[in-house]
């Protein structure tokens, strides 16, 4: 049987180090790039990987054929990737496991749905608690105003994101620019990504990222967060730490440990709100820029020791509570079946986001599949090189080989956070 790979990711950066790993592991493979007619015959007589884009996988032609096919993707994931349906799941884990590490790592969390512009204050009532802190924030300081962050329940690359402390401000995000108007029964059909019905699950259609800023005003849902007001500030700079996570069959969880620090392009101005480039720390709004430079913008997490005075006593603090939020994380979506299914034969690599506070507590942002991987930048490309190899060595390889996935199968870059069927804790 003919052993083949069918690459289709889009992005140029991404597609080229994916061939390259696949190369370096597993040198007898075929390689294929998508689009390309393979015909049934090779398909049907062939043991393949497909890694494409999640639009393109057939997944009822994968799912009917898991000893001879594996994708880099699960089909449903919504429970974890969007941040409404991740808020609840947690807050439902937490329900039952009160002194689990996400009740102190999550920041306090709204479901805001603005259905339609005509029906915002019925929206707003439904966030009492917001309100009520915006008002009582008109007779706080500057300095002292409690702030909030609105975000799109599904988004990355800082997309649409909004900090506000007045019920004013939050209006105008819809009111002083174009209003919703009929098109809203269509927000969650014409640039997102699908999900395909499993059996009796709910089938989910995903938003993906627009550069046009007025998308944000056909966007029905949306999640408020309270503001981290003091973040660990280095050279005065904020800073998020970018993780990515592996995830195996159904299921096993791996943190690579070569996490990233992403640094924002301004100076920390924790008044002016509407400085986004001293606020969100997120690469892409940056590149643009003048001032841009990847080697201040990106770096490695382990790397802050020597390079920024950090402690390695206080990372490795930082490192082992992001451990435990992310096993808690996972054990909170891998029972919820209707909005996180994991495949058999599947893997895939996410992007989980995290805050540390000045007291090195440590914030769980959010979770992003398909991760942007070139912001990572050519200076760091050998961080994402190493990912995919470990990737290819943990999920990829055994499929070919006709193994199992075990400890024989360990990546030194790589540590085992959960495991679905044997419990794993640090």
């Amino acid at each position: 049987m003919k052993e083949i790979a069918i690459v289709g990711i889009q992005d140029d950066y991404t597609r080229n180090i994916i061939i390259k790993s696949l190369k370096t592991i597993l040198p007898n493979l075929q390689i294929l790039e998508f689009p390309r007619s393979t015909g049934s015959s090779l398909i049907s007589s062939s043991k393949i990987l497909f890694w494409l884009e999640y639009e393109d996988i057939e997944f009822d032609q994968v799912m009917s054929n898991k000893q001879t096919q594996m994708i880099n993707t699960y089909c449903i994931r919504k429970g974890l990737i969007r941040k409404a349906n991740l808020n609840y799941n947690i807050q439902k884990y937490i329900s039952k496991n009160p002194n689990s590490i996400l009740k102190k790592s999550t920041p306090e969390t709204w479901f805001f749905e603005v259905i339609h512009i005509d029906y915002l204050d019925e929206a707003l009532e439904e966030i009492f608690e917001v309100v009520q802190e915006c008002k009582e924030n008109d007779e706080r300081i500057e300095e002292e105003k409690v702030k909030f962050i609105l975000k799109p329940s599904l988004g990355n690359k800082g997309a649409e994101i909004k900090i506000f402390y007045s019920i004013e401000q939050l209006r105008n995000v819809f009111e002083g620019n174009k209003t919703l108007d009929d098109k809203e029964d269509h927000e969650e059909d014409e640039d997102e990504e699908k999900e395909v019905e499993v059996e009796e699950a709910e089938v989910e259609i995903e938003e993906v990222d627009d550069d046009d800023d007025e998308s944000m005003f056909h966007i029905r849902e949306w999640v408020i967060q309270r503001y981290i007001s003091n973040p660990l500030l280095i050279n005065n700079r904020k800073f998020h730490i970018r993780s990515y996570i592996l995830a195996i069959s159904n299921l096993r969880v791996y943190l690579y440990k070569e996490m990233l620090a992403l640094f924002a392009l301004n100076s920390y101005s924790p008044t002016d709100i509407n400085n986004s480039l001293s606020h969100l720390t997120n690469t892409c709004l940056q590149v643009n820029e003048n001032s841009f430079k990847e080697s201040n913008q990106v770096k490695l997490f382990w790397d802050l020791s020597s390079e920024e005075g950090i402690n390695v006593n206080d990372l490795e603090i930082i490192f082992d509570q992001i451990k435990l939020i992310l096993n808690d994380c996972f054990e909170s979506v891998s029972n919820e079946v209707i909005q996180f299914m994991p495949l058999e034969n599947a893997f895939e690599l996410f992007g989980f986001d995290f805050l540390v506070d000045q007291h090195k507590n440590v914030y769980f942002l959010e979770a992003n599949s398909f991760p942007d991987f070139k912001q990572t930048g050519d200076r760091l490309s050998h961080v994402i090189s190493s990912l995919f190899e470990g990737t290819i060595k943990l999920a990829v390889a055994p499929f070919f080989k006709d193994e199992k996935i075990s400890s024989d199968n360990e990546d030194s870059n790589f540590c085992l956070i959960f495991n679905k069927y044997n419990k794993y804790k640090k």
